[in-house]
């Protein structure tokens, strides 16, 4: 018998009384996700027209809709039942019942992004069911909600403590108990035991096998594809999409499709397909706006925005980039951070001594301060980005190329640059002064005057080019009172294919090329973009080439990196070998093969430097 022919045949059986009224909407609020919303409604309208008159059936039934409304929205609004029902619960004097509806009203706040209010509202709904365990449901409803919370805030201690906190209330077997245990799972994932995650994931789809728990069903298979989709396992993860997206779809489950959409997203991203990237994006976008959930529409945003970019639509990538900022500071506020962190450690502060709780907030004010550093910094790594030609828009020009690009930090001082004049095609790789936050800043200046070297004074000859880059860098820092040593290294080059010529020149950092097989190097001036002590004009070298030539750019990151059994330096007769070897291996598989030797290499070692390198065969 299903839970909905189980659910109408206790009421057709049904005899008067409130305990047994009650003990019904118990057992459906126990139930519930095993319900179509449909099947849900029903319930609901025939347990509410029992005992019209009756106080309690009155709280009773407006629960039950505010739970139903909760997770099925199309049938009602679920912030206005609830908020009805924990006013009546108010006059019956009945706070357990109260802290039932605020345990659902935290997944308003928190679909709204208003996190300080959703953490405030799940600490008094756990306060107030615990005074009487009758509500048992929610009080598990409200442990996995304020793990949920703590989830999107990435305090994945505090998360998992919550999640096993709420699994010692009730039976892992039952339909909240699984929720909780995928909470769990989910906690492990995204913390650093991913391997307890699979297992749990598993385990859980077990106790739900033959129980028509679709709900739950679809968030397993849906989890594990992130599961996968870190593991970069996108086969397996757009397998099990699919399964979750079958399920969704057929129960209008629209506000969970939305997570589906956006992975898809990212995965169609990671596999150079924006097209069929911006195509779920869009759903997700739809979806976000239309049962304005703030919270998911900030993540969309920025999907979008890397949509954009790697399209080579710098102007709307940044649009959208800045939706998300935006939505951001109304989600994950300093004001809104503080609050959740105080609240969420309310029942330490009632019991620590004086020192203790000093040194706690000491501790939330660094955090807070580190947060916003890091948001700093990545929001200037996006600035930094712009800088930098798409890979697919390099691949047009020169279709057999790779681009290896690993920042030691969030941004780099190392930079790659592109741009076409009258059919000849200008492309660099560059190292500036320092790395991190200080190198992004002059890899900013350094581009400019690439830019304005080739466009603004039209110079073509790449000798010329780095002359009257090194006068602008030079122009820029001059208006500092400080004395500026910063500048750049760099390898440039001029591809004219009508003529079957390639000019470079280099600051210090020379250039490699093979023909055939043969490795020949030209070394580079030796002095820097910016002040040095003997200027003197770059040397610009002409090439013939021949197709099959093949040309390495790189700055020093790379060859200077320590590791091996010894800690030692990669050093670059090494490097000029492992390039010989890859030389006839496709682009794609050379990119892999340099990432995967590099980390090998420096093993448990902290990487030195950013490391840049572009191949191009012509």
């Amino acid at each position: 018998m299903s839970t909905f022919e189980d659910l109408s045949k206790k009421l057709d059986s049904f005899h008067g009384g409130d305990k047994e009224l009650h003990e019904l909407h118990a057992l459906l609020w126990e139930t519930g996700m095993l319900l179509s919303g449909e099947q849900f409604h029903i319930i609901v309208n025939r347990l509410k027209n029992i005992h019209p008159e009756s106080e309690w059936s009155k709280c009773w039934s407006l629960l039950s809709e505010g739970t139903l409304f909760s997770f099925h929205p199309d049938f009602g609004n679920s912030f206005e039942k609830l908020s009805e029902a924990k006013e009546a619960f108010e006059k019956m004097n009945d706070r357990s019942g109260k802290g039932a509806a605020q345990a659902l009203m935290v997944l308003f706040y928190k679909n709204s992004g208003r996190l300080d209010e959703a953490q405030e509202c799940v600490q008094d709904a756990i306060a107030n069911i615990n005074e009487n365990r009758s509500y048992i449901q929610f009080l598990c409803i409200a442990y996995y909600q304020a793990g949920e919370i703590n989830h999107i805030l990435k305090d994945y201690k505090t998360a998992i403590g919550y999640y096993k906190e709420g699994l010692t209330h009730v039976k892992e077997d039952t339909a909240i108990g699984t929720r909780l245990l995928i909470g769990l799972a989910n906690g492990y994932k995204d913390s650093s035991e991913q391997d307890l995650a699979l297992d749990l994931f598993q385990k859980a789809l077990k106790q739900i096998e033959g129980k028509d728990n679709y709900i739950l069903e679809s968030k397993i298979y849906a989890d594990i594809a992130n599961y996968y989709f870190r593991k970069l396992d996108f086969e397996s993860s757009v397998s099990f999409h699919e399964k979750s997206i079958r399920i969704r779809t057929k129960c209008q489950m629209k506000n969970a499709l939305i997570t589906n959409y956006m992975e898809l997203a990212e995965i169609c991203l990671k596999k150079c397909k924006p097209e069929e990237a911006m195509k779920y994006a869009s759903l997700a976008e739809e979806l976000s706006k239309e049962l304005n959930i703030v919270i998911k529409l900030n993540q969309v945003y920025l999907i979008i925005s890397s949509i954009y970019e790697a399209m080579g639509n710098l102007s709307k990538a940044l649009d959208y980039f800045k939706n998300y900022h935006a939505t951001k500071e109304e989600v994950f506020s300093q004001e809104s951070a503080r609050k959740i962190k105080q609240l969420s450690l309310r029942h330490e502060m009632e019991t620590m001594q004086q020192e203790k709780e000093l040194f706690r907030l000491r501790n939330v004010v660094l955090k807070e301060a580190l947060e916003e550093i890091g948001s700093s910094v990545r929001y200037a790594k996006r600035i930094q980005e712009a800088i930098l030609p798409p890979t697919n828009t390099i691949k047009e020009k020169f279709p057999r190329t790779f681009v290896l690009y690993k920042p030691k930090d969030i941004v780099a001082g190392d930079f790659y640059w592109m741009e076409e004049i009258n059919g000849t095609v200008l492309i660099a790789v560059a190292d500036c002064t320092g790395h991190g936050v200080p190198g992004a800043m002059v890899s900013v200046v350094c581009s400019n005057a690439l830019n304005r070297a080739v466009k603004e004074f039209h110079l073509s000859d790449t000798g010329s080019i780095l002359d009257k880059v090194t006068d602008l860098v030079l122009e820029t820092f001059e208006k500092s009172v400080a004395d500026v040593m910063d500048g750049m290294d760099i390898s440039l080059l001029s591809i004219n294919k009508v003529t079957g010529t390639v000019q470079w020149s280099g600051a210090n950092n020379p250039l490699w090329y093979f023909e055939n097989t043969e490795l020949k190097e030209i070394t580079a001036d030796k002095q820097p973009i910016g002040k040095s002590d003997h200027r003197k004009p770059f040397t610009t070298h002409t090439i013939k080439y021949t197709p099959g030539t093949t040309l390495y750019l790189f700055t020093d990151g790379y060859a200077d990196q320590f590791g091996g059994p010894n800690g030692k330096k990669f050093k670059y007769k090494p490097l000029q070998d492992t390039l010989s070897k890859l030389l006839e291996k496709d682009p794609d598989v050379q990119l892999n093969s340099l990432n995967e030797i590099f980390d090998d290499w420096k093993g448990s070692l902290e990487q030195v430097d950013d490391v840049c390198m572009i191949g191009i065969r012509l």
